[in-house]
């Protein structure tokens, strides 16, 4: 087994010194430090995370706390992407990472008990009930936190720049003709009221008078009150000539609602989601969406929550990830 000692002997320099390197220390240079970090790899060091959570007081290792209603768990759609990316981070600077939840060997308890319980450093925090009491619970703890999709002036939190997709999405929409245009919104959070501002906004600068009834409440992801919500568009007098969808997954749920009405995609109603999913690309017609940037989302989340646990610092910042227009054939320009 090749130990630190091991290490110090090849590169020529004190076990103090390739200590500091590996536990990322600022008083070692970086070339010293790559130097060590190239050595170590070569020689197949591998860390005591047992002497070295003894010695840094920490246990390099990251709670992450995500649940879901449709219990899709690391399936789901969004959030696969999301820890992918919180992973690959997190193993990159030599942190493993935990799934938080209520029950620890059959032992109901808070998430804030099971991250004492575990010795978490931090968490990041993803697809979740922000306002439960337990969640506010862990938010207001000593425990470096990281939000993804969700605002507070009290924790980082890594963002989707959820105004800019909606507002481009629309103003594609405007641009290929479209003026009656409905937009379906899923549960009123944060996420949601920046959606609807860059409705709001890009139908303003088109001179295109906004009304209540453009604005039909449903929910992300959720099959019957997305169909539920379609339906009450199709009972109106006058159909929309195009709808937005609160996700990729609605958006489909919308269009086959529609066509099992006798109506056609895009030649009758244009249909647009929002998140870039691969389901996405293999419906037909292809859907119109905006594609969320989820790898580097969860990076980011894993970089800022190690950055606020190695400088123990309440730095409080929002990270804003940019989105990109996919142009699919679920809309056309209006006839």
């Amino acid at each position: 087994m090749v130990t630190i000692y091991d290490v110090a002997q090849a590169c020529g320099c004190s076990s103090a010194t390739v200590s500091k390197a590996l536990n990322n220390y600022p008083d070692v240079s970086a070339k010293t430090r790559e130097k060590i970090l190239k050595k170590a790899k070569e020689l197949g060091f591998v860390p005591n995370l047992q002497a070295r959570a003894l010695s840094t007081n920490k246990t390099w290792n990251i709670g992450v706390l995500f649940e879901d209603k449709s219990h899709s768990g690391l399936t789901h759609y969004f959030f696969s992407q999301v820890l992918q990316g919180v992973k690959e981070q997190a193993e990159e600077m030599g942190y493993d990472i935990t799934f938080i939840s209520k029950n620890l060997g059959g032992v109901e308890m808070s998430y804030l008990e099971h991250c004492n319980r575990r010795k978490i450093d931090g968490v990041v925090i993803a697809c979740i009930e922000f306002d439960e009491p337990m969640v506010q619970e862990l938010m207001d703890s000593d425990i470096p936190v990281v939000a993804i999709d969700y605002y507070s002036e009290h924790i980082s939190a890594i963002m989707s720049d959820n105004f800019r997709g909606v507002y481009e999405l629309t103003k594609y929409l405007i641009s290929l003709g479209h003026k009656d245009i409905n937009y379906v919104f899923g549960h009123e959070v944060y996420v949601t009221e920046e959606r609807i501002r860059g409705f709001k906004k890009a139908l303003e600068e088109e001179g295109i008078p906004f009304s209540d009834d453009m604005l039909i409440k449903s929910k992300y992801s959720e099959k019957q009150p997305n169909i539920d919500a379609t339906k009450v568009i199709l009972g109106r007098d006058k159909l929309p000539s195009a709808i937005l969808y609160p996700d990729d997954y609605s958006a489909i749920w919308g269009i086959n609602t529609l066509r099992a009405h006798g109506l056609r995609v895009p030649e009758d109603i244009s249909v647009a989601g929002f998140d870039g999913v691969e389901i996405g690309e293999l419906v037909s017609p292809r859907l119109t969406t905006i594609k969320q940037n989820t790898s580097r989302m969860g990076k980011q989340a894993s970089l800022k929550c190690i950055q606020m646990i190695e400088s123990k610092s309440d730095d409080f910042t929002r990270i804003t990830v940019g989105v990109e227009l996919i142009p699919g054939k679920s809309t056309m320009a209006k006839k």
